[in-house]
């Protein structure tokens, strides 16, 4: 597990492997997943601004994910997803961000980051790349 820290400016933050903190500071800042989901690899995100920072998916991480902007479709604001079009759940009670595979198919929903609770985040704030 790694402490990362960003600066004032924009900075561009990818944890790796592992259970790792990522602070980005004040600037318009981009946090990073590009390696395999698992137990052992879930990052806390300590200062995601919704107004600012983004969130950038790496496609062959998260398998079936368009490339760009992530549709609106894709997210979904709760505990588990609610339809098979919601692949990334994030849960404003806990802070919890998940990515589900097949929405409300088999299978589990797998627990990538941790951002603070009760963020009123969207689909603008995620970007696969």
């Amino acid at each position: 597990a790694q402490t990362v820290k960003g600066n004032a400016g924009a900075n561009k933050i990818d944890g790796g492997g592992g259970a790792d903190t990522l602070t980005g500071g004040r600037g318009s800042d981009v946090f990073v997943f590009s390696t395999a989901l698992g137990d052992g690899n879930v990052d806390r995100i300590t200062d995601f601004n919704k107004a600012q920072d983004k969130i950038h998916l790496d496609h062959s991480i998260f398998a079936g994910l368009d490339q760009g902007g992530l549709s609106s479709d894709a997210f979904f604001a709760g505990k588990t997803a609610h339809d098979s079009s919601d692949h990334i759940i994030y849960n404003s009670s806990t802070g919890a961000l998940s990515f589900d595979s097949d929405g409300v198919g088999g299978a589990n929903q797998i627990h990538f980051a941790s951002l603070s609770p009760h963020l009123s985040i969207t689909a603008s704030s995620f970007l696969v790349t």
